[in-house]
């Protein structure tokens, strides 16, 4: 998590509003908790006071896939970061 608190206090420190962020041992060789590794990120990108509305676009760069062709912790990315589940709406 400090590797992470650390990417993006330097993207802040120089004005980036866009940011693409790696993979953070996602994938079949370090075979980091792909649900871990997304609530991490949540926390720093939405919880953080130091990094709440700092960034305007994150893109994540997966690019490791499992045998069967699917990225590894993708759909868990997706899932954890979804933004309807980080601002939930609701109707009245």
């Amino acid at each position: 998590m400090n590797k992470m608190r650390t990417i993006l206090r330097i993207a802040a420190k120089w004005g980036h509003e866009d940011i693409c962020l790696g993979a953070f041992g996602l994938g079949p060789i370090f075979k980091n908790p792909a649900e871990e590794v997304a609530e991490m990120w949540k926390q720093l990108l939405f919880e953080e006071k130091e990094f709440k509305g700092v960034f305007l676009n994150v893109v994540f760069a997966i690019g490791c896939s499992t045998n069967d062709g699917s990225p590894y912790g993708l759909e868990i990315l997706r899932y954890v970061l979804d933004p309807s589940r980080i601002f939930p709406t609701k109707y009245r």
